[in-house]
């Protein structure tokens, strides 16, 4: 079995996609402490540790117990996934990996071409732009003050660091291969250079054999052809086949999911706007929620999707953050409380209705509408987008899920989604 541990949810289903695309059957568990996973069926076993947002210390040690639950399932490859821009705990995650595996080198790519994501001379580009030049230089929990993978990772790891540069990669497996053993015997990590699609396919070919490889899920994607077939294979026979209407909640405040709720509203999705400004005192918070409640499951028992985003323009998030001051919360608790929120909002919907199709945009808030609806984790079904998977939720509730990540997906993306979930 294939081992992997991600630091939220829409990252877990990620790289959970690139399995399922070949066949595997790929289980993701966020709330795994509950889970028995010696019992689990599955080619491919996802633990969300939900720590990009926590202290370095808390992620290591999350990323340290997590690793010990996978090696103890006899897992002969381990994958540490991170966000395809490094945002989050990117050293003290590695390290944890390593030290509770009791090894010492790991095989690092962070690009993901198909979304814009590659690596040159050690640097990351997005969308062609340096990582500091791109909309992640002012994201609002980790704002991207370098472009250099290497100092990303130093910031919390005192583990050496090498890089398998472009010009390498483009000469083959067999060069890719030969730098690899050559960093081994050094230990630490091997930084690669990605400019293309193809440079992951020669990578995969070169460390399939690898058992520690950490980065996005790209390199998922083109390393099952040089691995075994799967052993159990993906089933989808508890697809349900019932339920009204389709509930879509975004949380996510990048340009993406911006451009995704516009176009949403666009071409006649009901949409409702949290007031994310009335969340920092029980009346008007309590009121808020009736008041979207209320609308969703009126529209949803027509068989209509609807759609409820928090307030996300630059002057509304700026009045969030400045009511939530006042009341003794700084920005990290500012959003942590919308996206708890949108969790309360999806449970009671969703308990209030016989919706059995759910779309959720960005890690944060997805991480919080599972917890509300107690969903523990969910099996991984089929590509919408480049990394952008469907899936059957495990828990509480079984419903056809979409946990996306926010940076990810076209401006139609909703409707794909929409139409993908029915297909189903």
């Amino acid at each position: 079995m294939i081992g992997v541990v991600a630091d939220d949810v829409t990252g877990a289903n990620d790289i959970g996609l690139m399995f399922a695309k070949h066949g595997y059957q790929t289980e993701v568990f966020s709330q795994f402490n509950e889970t028995d996973l010696s019992r689990i069926r599955a080619d491919v076993l996802i633990l969300d540790t939900n720590s990009r947002c926590d202290d370095p210390i808390i992620a290591y040690e999350k990323v340290l117990k997590a690793t010990k639950l996978l090696t103890a399932c006899n897992c002969r490859t381990l994958i540490k996934k991170t966000c395809s821009v490094f945002r989050g705990n990117i050293g003290a995650e590695f390290d944890g990996m390593l030290d509770a595996a009791g090894a010492d080198f790991a095989v690092v790519v962070a690009a993901f071409p198909k979304n814009g994501r590659i690596t040159k001379n050690g640097q990351h580009f997005v969308h062609g732009r340096p990582l500091t030049e791109s909309e992640f230089r002012k994201d609002p929990v980790h704002p991207m003050q370098t472009s250099d993978l290497r100092e990303l990772i130093a910031r919390q790891s005192k583990r050496p660091l090498y890089l398998l540069d472009y010009p390498t990669v483009a000469q083959g497996a067999a060069a890719i291969k030969g730098r690899i053993t050559e960093a081994k015997k050094k230990g630490g990590y091997l930084v690669c250079d990605v400019t293309n699609q193809n440079d992951l396919k020669l990578i995969a070919e070169a460390a399939a054999a690898e058992p520690f490889l950490f980065g996005s899920s790209a390199l998922a994607e083109e390393l099952p052809p040089f691995w075994p077939p799967p052993k159990v294979g993906l089933s989808l026979k508890d697809v349900p086949r019932d339920g009204v209407g389709s509930l879509i909640v975004a949380g996510s405040v990048t340009p993406q999911t911006k451009n995704q709720v516009a176009y949403a509203r666009q071409v006649g999705i009901a949409t409702a706007e949290l007031d994310t400004r009335l969340l920092f005192q029980d009346a008007t918070k309590a009121a808020e929620l009736q008041r979207l409640v209320g609308w969703a499951a009126n529209r949803l028992q027509s068989d209509l999707p609807v759609l409820i985003y928090g307030a996300h323009q630059s002057e509304d998030i700026e009045a969030t953050y400045q009511t939530a001051k006042r009341a003794g919360l700084n920005k990290l608790e500012a959003n942590h409380t919308v996206s708890e929120t949108l969790g309360e909002v999806s449970k009671a919907i969703i308990e209030q209705t016989t919706v059995k199709k759910l779309i959720v945009a960005g890690g944060e808030t997805s991480a919080d509408v599972c917890r509300s609806l107690g969903i523990t984790g969910n099996l991984v079904i089929k590509e919408i987008e480049p990394g952008l998977p469907s899936g059957l939720s495990r828990g509480r509730h079984q419903l056809l899920v979409v946990l996306k990540s926010g940076s990810f997906g076209s401006p139609d993306f909703f409707l794909k989604a929409l139409e993908h979930l029915e297909k189903l």
